[in-house]
C-alpha cells in the first residue's frame, strides 16, 4: 500500500493532466484506492516541489542530522559532497570528522547530483514539502534559523519560571533568580506573571540550582523544549520533522520524544498561543 506522499502525488498528477475528468478516471480503480486518493488535501498543486525536494530538504537541515548519511559516502567524493552543501553544513560536518574543507565551485547539475547522492542515504525521504502541509498558527517556525528557534525555546521556559516564582516566599531565592535573568527576560517574566497559566506543569524545584545564570538557563531550556513539543503535538508529523531538523539533532530528538500525534486540543492550543506570544515579544523587542 502506498504512503500518503505517493497518494498525494497521484492526486496532483490526476488533477493536473485530467482536470475536470479526474474523478471519472479514478472510477476505474478499486474503491479503497479511489477514496484514499480523493481524501488527500491539496494545499498546493506544484509538482516541482517534489522534484526539487532533495535540494530544498537538505539545504534546511542542520548538519548534525547529516552525519550518519555522510559517513556512508565514499571518501573519494566526500570533499565534493562538502562543496555541494552550505558553508555552515560543510564546516560542521568537516569538524565532526576532522576533515579539511575548502570551498570549490560546482556546476549546478553536478551539485544536484551530489545532493541527491547524500539524499538517498538520508534517514527519511518520504517527508511532505512544507507547502503541502496543512496551515497552522505556528507554520512560521519552519522558516526560522536554529538560533531563532533556540531563543524561542529559552523564552518558553520562562512560563515555567513564572509559575515557580508565584510560589516562592523566600526573598533571598527570588533575588537570586532575578539576578540570574537578563533584563529582556525579566520583562517577559513580568508579562507571564500578569497572565493566568492555562495548563498544570511540574514544579521546577530550584533547590538544586547552582545560583548561576547559565545553570538557570539550562533548567529553563529543558522546560522550553517540552513546551514546544506539546505545541507541535497534534499537528502533522511532517511539520514536526521540518521544525526539529532546523535544530541540532540533540535538541530535535528531545522534542520528538515528547511529541504526541494526538494531543489534547486545550493543551496544544494553550502552548501554541504561548509560542506565538514569544515570537511576538521577540519581534517587538528586536524593533526597539
Amino acid at each position: 500500500m502506498m504512503q500518503s506522499k505517493e497518494w498525494l502525488i497521484f492526486r496532483i498528477l490526476t488533477d493536473k493532466f485530467h482536470k475536470g475528468t479526474g474523478e471519472a478516471l479514478l472510477k476505474n480503480i478499486p474503491q479503497e484506492v479511489r477514496e484514499e486518493v480523493l481524501k488527500q488535501p491539496l494545499e498546493s498543486s506544484d509538482i516541482s516541489l517534489f522534484l526539487d525536494q532533495p535540494e530544498t530538504l537538505i539545504e534546511k537541515v542542520h548538519y548534525s542530522w547529516l552525519l550518519d548519511a555522510f559517513k556512508t559516502i565514499p571518501e573519494a567524493i566526500q570533499p565534493s559532497i562538502l562543496a555541494a552543501l552550505s558553508d555552515d553544513q560543510a564546516k560542521g560536518i568537516a569538524k565532526a570528522f576532522s576533515l579539511p574543507f575548502k570551498k570549490i565551485h560546482l556546476k549546478p547539475i553536478f551539485k544536484r547530483f551530489l545532493i541527491n547522492a547524500l539524499y538517498t542515504r538520508f534517514e527519511k525521504k518520504d517527508i511532505l514539502p512544507i507547502e503541502f502541509l496543512p496551515e497552522n498558527p505556528i507554520t512560521c517556525l519552519t522558516t526560522f534559523s536554529k538560533q531563532r528557534l533556540v531563543s524561542i525555546i529559552n523564552y518558553l521556559g520562562i512560563y515555567d519560571l513564572s509559575e515557580e516564582v508565584r510560589h516562592i516566599v523566600e526573598k533571598k531565592l527570588l533575588t537570586s533568580i532575578y539576578a540570574a535573568i537578563p533584563l529582556k527576560k525579566q520583562q517577559f517574566l513580568k508579562q507571564c506573571l500578569s497572565q493566568k497559566e492555562k495548563i498544570v506543569t511540574p514544579r521546577l524545584n530550584l533547590s538544586s540550582w547552582n545560583k548561576t545564570e547559565r545553570g538557570l538557563e539550562k533548567i529553563l531550556h529543558k522546560r522550553g523544549m517540552i513546551r514546544l513539543s506539546h505545541a507541535l503535538s497534534g499537528k502533522h508529523p511532517d511539520f514536526l520533522w521540518h521544525v526539529i531538523h532546523r535544530l541540532d539533532s540533540g535538541r530535535g530528538q528531545v522534542i520528538a520524544a515528547h511529541y504526541k500525534p494526538q494531543e489534547s486540543s486545550a493543551v496544544s492550543n494553550a502552548l501554541t498561543a504561548q509560542v506565538i506570544n514569544v515570537i511576538n515579544f521577540l519581534n517587538k523587542k528586536s524593533k526597539l
